[in-house]
């Protein structure tokens, strides 16, 4: 190489080098733009644990990169889970998109994002609509109680955290029965003084509508033997029960109490989540229905079934003999059947008005598997549809179902023959069972 040449050359990498330095220095240089990562996702639920992401494997993902888009809204990932790093096994949850009926994971990079795997629950209405916190008002409970109001939200806004001499209300009006159920779950590593939840109609403290989880002064509705070392516990609270027939009917507030006066007691903390209130069912029903059971008649109480039954409509007619499910209503009656290769469901159904779900199923326990049932008909697409062996014009359809092959495993023994008239919507659907029969061929 002459001389020139090699002077011509290093001129050249001097200005390359010089402009580079200028465009970084002067911040004119556009952020680079990443592929999103190539991985891998699963959603997992149970009715008891709720909805999940799990990643299955593929590109790890910083979790600062991420985000879940719930009901329009955005929330970091780090709200659902503590690893700085999503690898293989890693969960995100427990998501709760009632609203939407299905969550985004969003990767995100600089301003443009893109969504990298859709969760939906395994049909509507499974995850249930539980109170969130920035839809509702907040204020102080109390006056000078709230002394320190260290509340914050996360978790998509269903969980919450108040720390220290913390007293609040958010509006939550609900007509509080004898049948109110006050359904959440509580964790608190610092124990202080009184830890407690309740229904308000005002904003002063009321010490007979507060159950008190944990603390050391004698306040409130003693509930429970929580200890700072378990963990989060769910609790089902029957407030309507418990509260007596003086404090029923309509209130204004949900009040959480998270109490510390005395400084030697602090740092002191209470974590609610999955907040809500429902209508449970009386347990012993006096309804009765007629059904047959390898060759003989028996008549069973017909009870509340699993989670999904929020209205309880039931009603027989024709000596017990027609059972008929109406609003939002999964029942069961007990049976003691063990299932064979020849074993048949036979059941004559009528539909009088369409809702999400009508079926029936077999069940072990009253936790509702999505394969333990079938469905005759509905809007929604759950459960296996099985195909009437005989109709007639009076809209009632005879159905003859072989367990073996959509309900139960050969050699197993079923405790519940459940029936379903599912209707989170509108409430309007109406089921009518007769004829019911389970036999071996």
């Amino acid at each position: 190489m002459t001389p020139v040449v090699a002077n011509v050359l290093l001129v050249a990498i001097a200005i390359v080098l010089g402009v580079t330095v200028t465009i970084f220095a002067l911040g004119l240089a556009e952020p680079f733009e990443a592929e999103p990562p190539t991985a891998s996702f699963e959603t997992d639920y149970t009715a008891a644990n709720g909805l999940f992401v799990r990643h299955q494997h593929g590109d790890g993902i910083d979790a600062d990169r991420l985000s879940v888009r719930l009901d329009g809204r955005s929330y970091p990932v780090s709200a659902f889970v503590d690893d700085q790093r999503l690898t293989a096994g890693t969960q995100i949850g427990p998501l709760y998109p009632a609203a939407s009926r299905e969550a985004h994971l969003v990767w995100e990079q600089g301003d443009t994002s893109s969504i990298v795997y859709t969760a939906t629950p395994p049909r509507e209405g499974t995850v249930p609509a539980y109170l969130r916190f920035d839809e509702r008002s907040l204020r102080s409970y109390g006056g000078g109680q709230d002394a320190d109001a260290e509340f914050t939200s996360t978790t998509g806004a269903r969980a919450v955290t108040l720390e220290n001499n913390t007293w609040k209300l958010l509006d939550f009006e609900y007509n509080v029965t004898a049948q109110t159920v006050l359904e959440f779950d509580f964790r608190a590593t610092n124990a202080g003084e009184i830890h407690g939840i309740g229904f308000e109609t005002d904003d002063s403290i009321s010490s007979d509508r507060i159950f008190k989880l944990l603390g050391s002064q004698p306040w409130g509705i003693e509930y429970g033997e929580y200890e700072t070392g378990d963990g989060w516990v769910h609790y089902e609270i029957p407030v309507g029960e418990l509260y007596g027939s003086s404090l029923h009917g309509q209130t204004s507030s949900l009040a959480l109490v998270n109490d510390v006066d005395n400084d030697t007691k602090r740092p002191s903390d209470s974590q609610f989540r999955n907040i809500r209130a429902y209508e449970s069912p009386p347990e012993d029903s006096s309804i009765q229905f007629e059904f047959s059971a390898d060759g003989a008649t028996v008549t069973e109480p017909v009870q509340s079934y699993g989670s999904q039954d929020k209205d309880f409509g039931v009603a027989v007619s024709d000596d017990n003999a027609m059972l008929t499910l109406s609003e939002n209503t999964w029942a069961y009656v007990p049976i003691d059947e063990s299932v064979t290769d020849d074993t048949v469901l036979v059941v004559e159904f009528n539909a009088s008005s369409q809702g999400e779900i009508h079926g029936v199923g077999l069940e072990t326990d009253n936790s509702e598997t999505e394969s333990r049932f079938v469905r005759f008909n509905g809007t929604q697409s759950w459960a296996t549809k099985v195909t009437p062996v005989s109709s007639g014009d009076d809209g009632w359809e005879r159905y003859e179902i072989d367990v073996t092959s959509l309900l139960a495993s050969s050699g197993e023994t079923v405790s519940r023959l459940v029936f379903v008239n599912d209707d989170d919507t509108g409430g309007n659907g109406v089921s009518q069972f007769r004829n019911v029969t389970i036999y071996d061929e």
